[in-house]
């Protein structure tokens, strides 16, 4: 189990832990005043897992929504879940496919953020046993905090309209990972402000997934990786370009001089 929690794996994972506890006990009291009792909690924590996706399906829930309404909102909003299973698989592509099937129930935006941010510094010795324990770590404080906030619906009063101010506070929690780049700030300032406009016309949080996915099609245009750039990122992977023509080369030479006389 010190393969995949351990303390390099907590340091990576704290913003998420001290994120997802106010957050978590917010979303298990929406539950109680829905009418959720304390198993349906827990499956919907853990068989769910989207904090977004679990405000929103309780929401509708309450206002009387149909499950198909329920579902296929939730299906739109976690569509970026799919980005970024994308992204990550480049550092897990030689993993089993039980592995990433279960690291892909496990993705979030906290734990890409995380994740992509460590596989990303060439100085970490960023595992996928490390990347599934930040995910087990996040997941698990998360159910914690939602059935905790359900036994804590009946007593207490919280006001459920801080959620907000605490998702922000995460999310730029994360974000100042990347403070050292100008081109993650620049990115991302563009990707908020783009996703601000495009609220005014989509609904359901699609806007958040337009509004990332053009603005790192903007990145990628303006700063496309460098030869040195995807080398590293080849290197990381395990994959040589140049191995193939050297052996090659290397083969060739070694013909010509057993063939002289």
């Amino acid at each position: 189990m010190g393969e995949y929690i351990n303390k390099k794996v907590l340091k990576a994972a704290w913003p998420i832990i001290f994120g997802y506890i106010p957050l978590g006990i917010a979303c298990g009291i929406l539950a109680q005043k829905v009418g959720f009792d304390v198993w349906q909690m827990l499956f919907m924590a853990v068989f769910l897992f989207a904090g977004s996706g679990q405000f929103i399906s309780l929401a509708m829930i309450g206002a009387g929504s149909s499950i198909l309404s329920v579902v296929l909102t939730v299906f739109i909003v976690n569509l970026r879940h799919l980005l970024y299973a994308l992204i990550l698989n480049q550092h897990l592509f030689q993993e089993s496919k039980l592995y990433k099937a279960f690291f892909a129930q496990e993705i979030v935006d906290e734990s890409f953020a995380v994740n992509q941010t460590q596989f990303s510094r060439k100085s970490e010795n960023w595992t996928a046993k490390n990347a599934l324990g930040v995910n087990m770590v996040g997941h698990s404080s998360w159910i914690v905090a939602n059935v905790l906030g359900l036994l804590l619906g009946a007593s207490i009063y919280i006001d459920t309209s801080l959620v907000n101010y605490i998702l922000i506070a995460m999310f730029i929690g994360l974000w100042s990972f990347h403070f050292s780049d100008y081109r993650m700030v620049v990115t991302g300032i563009f990707g908020g402000v783009l996703a601000l406009v495009l609220s005014l016309w989509l609904d359901n949080m699609l806007y958040v997934v337009v509004a990332t996915v053009l603005a790192a099609a903007m990145a990628a245009f303006i700063w496309p990786l460098s030869d040195k750039d995807k080398k590293a990122v080849h290197k990381k992977n395990g994959i040589n370009d140049s191995g193939g023509a050297e052996d090659a080369v290397a083969a060739e030479n070694s013909a010509g001089k057993e063939a002289q006389p």
